[in-house]
C-alpha cells in the first residue's frame, strides 16, 4: 500500500519534529487548516431538468448581509494607492517567506505562487483517486490553466508520492499567441506554455476560449482520447480591479463554464479542483449544489499561501459518481453555457434547494468572509503602526515559522532534473514576462477618471509616462539598430496556424503590455482621436538609401485581418519590383502580430543583408536573395485558397512555429522596437494634446 495510503485519516507527518518556539501555535493552526466541509443530506434532491434555469435570479437575505458586511471593509481601501497597500500587505503576509523557503531548500520547477497553492491542495486532502493508484495510469485535465504552474506542482507531487503512476496531461487557456484575446483576462506567460505547445488545447477556433461550447467540447473528447481523466483542475479568474465589490458575480460565468466542462471530462472517482471566490450569489450556491449531489465529499480550503485579505478559496471535490448523472441535465447545462441565460436565469429555483443546504452555504460563507474581514483590519491598524517596531518583529518571526512549518507539514523534497517535465529547461531561462499585473492609483481615483475632462485625462496619461514601470524599460537611443539575422541556409518550413478571424489587436506578445494599453487608452477617447487624426506620422531617415514603402492605414470599420493581408499583398508586390543589392524602408508596417511577425523573420533570414531599427521605421538593407520570398508567395496562396474554400470562420493567423518567431536576439529586437515606437508614439500624441487643449482654452 502506498505510503499516502495508509492510515491517510491520522496525521501523516506525526513522525516530523515541529517547530520548537510554541508561540505561535494557535496562529498557525488557524493558518493551515481554513477548511470547510458540506454535509450532504440524503434528503437532499435534484429538480426535474425542466425546472433548471427557469427561475429569475434571488438573493438570501443572510448572504447579502454577509456580502455587504465584507464590501464595507473592502470600502476602507478605496482611497489607498494600490501599489503602496500592495506593498504594505506583502510585508504583512504571513506566508511571505514560503517561495523563498522552498526555493533555496527544494527549488522546484517553475515555483510560482500557484505551484504552492496547489501543492497544499494536493497535500491536504486525498486528490488523486484510489483507481489511479491501483491502475497506475492518471489523465489529469488543466482549464484555465496559464502559465502552468499546476501542472509542474502536480508533477513534483506525483514524482514525490506516487511515482509508480504513468501519468499524461491536457491544458487549455486563453491562447497568448491570438492577439484577439484581452490581456486583462489572460495571462501571456508563456515560458512553460512554449515547450509544452503540444499539451495545450485551445479549440476548434484556437482562442483559447472556455466559454464557447464548441470549444469546450473538443476539450473533452481530446482529454478523454488519453485515458481516463481522474483529476480536472480549473484555475480562472477575470480581472475585477475596477469592479472589487462584484467579484464573484463577474467571474461566475466562467466558473459555470469551467465545472461543466470538467464534469463531462472527469471519469468516475475523479477529483475536481476549481478556484471560486465568495458564496454570496445564487449562482455559486446552486454550482455547489450541484456538485454536492455530484461528488461524494465536497470542500472549500483557503490554502496559506492564497493571500489572506482576497476572497479566493478552492473547491475540493471528491469521489465523482460520474457523467451519467448528468446525461438528462446536459441540454440544460448547454443552453446556458456561455449566453445571457446564465445571468438572467438562476441554475435552480431558491425553493427547490434545501434550507438545511443554504444554512451549510451560510456557515461558508460567514467562516471565510469573517477571516478576511479580520485580515483587512488588521492590515489598516498595521498601516497606521507601520512605525511599531515590536509589531514589524512578531510579522517577521511568523514569517520565518510559517516557511518552516510549510516544509515540514507537506515534506518537500528536492526532485532530479530527469524527474521534472522539462528536465530542467525552466532554471536555465531568463525570460522577461511582457504582460506583469499593473495598476495605478486608488481605486477611488480610478473611478474618477471616466469623470475628467480631457485636460485631466491627458495630465494622467502623462503620468503614467514618467512611472518605474517604464523608465526602467530599455528603448532604442540610436537613430538605425541594426542587426544581422541573413542565413542563406537556414531550413524554414512554413507550419500554418488558423483559428478565429483578427478583428481588433487587443493583445501582442512583442511588446511589454503597460506601454499598449496607455495607446489603446489614448485612442479610446473619441475627443484625443479627433485631434491626433490628421497628424503627420512621416519618418525621417535621410541616411538611407532605398525604396521607402508607407504601408497604408486601418480603414474605418475594416477586420484587423482583412487590413493584415491587404498590407501583405502590397508588400510582395514591393518585394518582387525590388532589384538585388537594393534596401526597402518600411512605414507604418505593424509588429504585433504574429502573422507580421513570420513575414520580417522571413525576409530578415533569407533574403535582406541586414535589419535596422529605428524609432518609427524598419529597413530592409541590401536584398541578397528573393528565396524567401517564395515561402511568402506560397502563404499568399494559402491565405487567399482559405477564404475562398472557408466559411469565414478560420483565418490564417501565423505560418511558423511561435518557437522560432518569439525567442532569441530576433524576438528581442521586435519587442525593443515596438516598445520604443509606441512608447514615442504616446509621448508625441500626448504632447499634441495637450498643446491643442492648451489653444483651445486661450481661444
Amino acid at each position: 500500500m502506498h505510503k499516502n495510503d495508509y492510515g491517510f485519516l491520522q496525521s501523516r507527518h506525526k513522525h516530523h519534529k515541529r517547530h520548537q518556539d510554541e508561540e505561535f501555535d494557535e496562529e498557525l493552526n488557524t493558518l493551515f487548516n481554513k477548511k470547510f466541509r458540506f454535509r450532504f443530506d440524503s434528503d437532499w434532491k435534484l429538480p426535474p431538468a425542466d425546472a433548471w434555469f427557469s427561475a429569475p435570479p434571488w438573493k438570501v437575505k443572510e448572504l447579502e448581509t454577509l456580502k455587504s458586511r465584507l464590501n464595507f471593509h473592502k470600502s476602507q481601501l478605496n482611497d489607498f494607492d494600490i501599489e503602496e497597500w500592495s506593498s504594505h500587505t506583502r510585508r504583512r503576509n504571513p506566508s511571505g517567506e514560503v517561495c523563498w523557503k522552498i526555493r533555496c531548500l527544494v527549488n522546484p520547477e517553475f515555483l510560482t505562487q500557484a505551484w504552492t497553492k496547489f501543492y497544499e491542495c494536493a497535500s491536504s486532502y486525498r486528490i488523486i483517486p484510489s483507481e489511479a493508484v491501483i491502475s497506475r495510469e492518471m489523465v489529469s485535465l488543466h482549464l484555465c490553466e496559464a502559465p502552468g504552474a499546476f501542472i509542474t506542482s502536480l508533477n513534483h507531487y506525483l514524482k514525490q508520492n506516487y511515482e509508480e503512476i504513468e501519468w499524461k496531461w491536457l491544458a487549455n487557456t486563453l491562447n497568448p499567441y491570438y492577439e484577439g484575446n484581452s490581456p486583462g483576462n489572460m495571462i501571456s506567460d508563456d515560458r512553460f506554455m512554449l515547450h509544452t505547445l503540444q499539451h495545450w488545447h485551445f479549440g476548434t477556433d484556437n482562442t483559447g476560449n472556455l466559454m464557447d461550447w464548441t470549444n469546450s467540447q473538443a476539450i473533452v473528447k481530446d482529454a478523454n482520447k488519453l485515458g481516463k481523466v481522474l483529476l480536472a483542475t480549473a484555475d480562472g479568474s477575470i480581472d475585477c480591479v475596477q469592479k472589487p465589490d462584484a467579484q464573484e458575480e463577474a467571474t461566475s460565468p466562467l466558473h459555470y463554464c469551467e465545472t461543466v466542462t470538467a464534469l463531462q471530462a472527469l471519469s468516475p472517482g475523479g477529483t475536481f479542483v476549481f478556484k471560486l471566490f465568495t458564496t454570496f450569489e445564487h449562482s455559486t450556491v446552486g454550482l455547489l449544489y450541484l456538485l454536492n449531489h455530484l461528488f461524494g465529499e465536497v470542500n472549500i480550503y483557503k490554502p496559506v499561501t492564497s493571500r489572506q485579505g482576497n476572497s479566493e478559496v478552492y473547491a475540493i471535490c471528491l469521489q465523482y459518481k460520474g457523467s451519467d448523472q448528468l446525461k438528462e441535465y446536459l441540454p440544460k447545462l448547454k443552453s446556458a453555457y456561455g449566453t445571457n441565460l446564465y445571468s438572467d436565469k438562476s441554475l435552480f429555483s431558491l425553493e427547490n434547494i434545501p434550507e438545511t443546504f443554504i444554512k451549510q452555504v451560510e456557515e461558508c460563507a460567514y467562516y471565510f468572509s469573517s477571516l478576511q474581514c479580520q485580515v483587512i483590519n488588521n492590515n489598516l491598524q498595521a498601516y497606521l503602526m507601520q512605525n511599531s517596531i515590536p509589531f514589524a518583529i512578531d510579522v517577521k518571526k511568523l514569517r520565518s515559522v510559517v516557511a518552516a512549518e510549510f516544509i515540514r507539514q507537506y515534506d518537500m523534497r528536492p526532485l532530479d532534473y530527469e524527474q521534472e517535465v522539462l528536465k530542467g529547461v525552466l532554471h536555465e531561462e531568463n525570460k522577461v514576462n511582457t504582460n506583469p499585473r499593473y495598476h495605478r492609483g486608488s481605486y477611488t481615483k480610478r473611478q474618477l477618471y471616466a469623470k475628467m475632462t480631457l485636460k485631466e485625462k491627458c495630465k494622467s496619461l502623462s503620468g503614467f509616462l514618467q512611472t518605474d514601470i517604464l523608465n526602467l524599460l530599455i528603448f532604442i537611443q540610436e537613430t538605425i539598430r541594426w542587426k544581422c539575422f541573413y542565413d542563406k541556409d537556414v531550413e524554414i518550413d512554413t507550419v500554418f496556424t488558423y483559428g478565429l478571424p483578427l478583428q481588433k489587436v487587443n493583445s501582442s506578445k512583442f511588446i511589454f503590455v503597460p506601454i499598449f494599453k496607455l495607446y489603446q487608452q489614448i485612442l479610446a477617447e473619441e475627443e484625443f482621436v479627433n485631434v491626433i487624426r490628421g497628424q503627420s506620422n512621416d519618418t525621417k531617415l535621410l541616411d538611407v538609401i532605398g525604396e521607402k514603402l508607407f504601408l497604408p492605414d486601418l480603414e474605418n470599420g475594416e477586420s484587423y485581418n482583412d487590413y493584415e493581408k491587404r498590407c501583405f499583398s502590397i508588400l510582395l508586390v514591393s518585394l518582387r519590383n525590388l532589384p538585388l543589392g537594393e534596401s526597402l524602408i518600411l512605414t507604418n508596417f505593424a509588429t504585433l502580430t504574429h502573422f507580421n511577425i513570420s513575414v520580417l523573420y522571413v525576409l530578415s533570414k533569407k533574403c535582406f543583408e541586414k535589419t535596422g531599427f529605428s524609432s518609427d521605421a524598419i529597413i530592409l538593407s541590401n536584398m541578397l536573395s528573393k528565396q524567401g520570398l517564395q515561402i511568402l508567395k506560397d502563404v499568399e496562396n494559402e491565405c487567399v485558397s482559405g477564404r475562398e474554400c472557408g466559411t469565414g470562420t478560420q483565418d490564417v493567423w501565423n505560418f511558423l512555429p511561435v518557437r522560432m518567431t518569439n525567442v532569441g536576439d530576433f524576438f528581442g529586437s521586435i519587442v525593443l522596437y515596438n516598445n520604443t515606437f509606441y512608447r514615442n508614439r504616446c509621448v508625441d500624441y500626448l504632447d499634441l494634446l495637450e498643446q491643442t487643449l492648451c489653444n483651445n482654452e486661450q481661444v
